[in-house]
């Protein structure tokens, strides 16, 4: 006799535990089915037996099943992937034309000075940095290692030598 027979011969009311299962058997096949993909990790061996028959019946037929595929985004996936490939290949290095003689209506020519000479807000920012931090301000000049480092030992040794040196270096090099 099972639980719900005993509670049904006592005159309890059995519904609410319909749903649940009340014999051994169908408490292993409860585990079993709750157990996932993975095995029990306790249990008699029966209930290992169960959890393997389970398994093996949701199994049956499985080659028979139909893999469903939407095509359609498949389709546009490959398309995005070939379109990215082409704009990638057609993405090519520009090199500008090299400038021929000088330039028509007397405009003036290009001269060999690096940009840094021309700007006046550069030069500018330069002499502020040459306050703040002077060995930084020799270095961005393109002062080379030794001045630098001969800007960090004035500066180091008082802040008033390290500005005199970079402002004078400054004032050679933006001239």
């Amino acid at each position: 006799m099972d639980a719900r027979e005993y509670l049904a011969k006592k005159g309890l009311d059995g519904r609410r535990d319909e749903e649940r299962p009340n014999t051994l058997e169908e408490k292993a096949w409860e585990r079993a089915r709750q157990a996932g993909g993975h095995q029990p990790r306790a249990g008699t061996p029966y209930d290992w037996e169960d959890w393997e028959r389970y398994h093996e019946e949701l199994a049956e037929g499985a080659e028979a099943i139909d893999q469903k595929v939407d095509h359609e985004a498949h389709r546009q996936a490959q398309e995005f992937e070939r379109t990215e490939r082409e704009a990638n290949a057609a993405v090519q290095e520009y090199v500008p034309p090299a400038e021929q003689g000088p330039a028509p209506g007397g405009a003036r020519e290009a001269t060999a000075s690096p940009p840094w000479q021309e700007s006046a807000t550069l030069r500018f920012s330069y002499k502020a940095l040459a306050v703040l931090l002077p060995p930084l301000a020799v270095g961005l000049a393109q002062g080379g290692s030794k001045r630098v480092l001969v800007s960090l030992l004035l500066t180091l040794l008082g802040w008033v030598p390290g500005c005199l040196y970079a402002w004078s270096w400054l004032r050679r090099r933006l001239g």
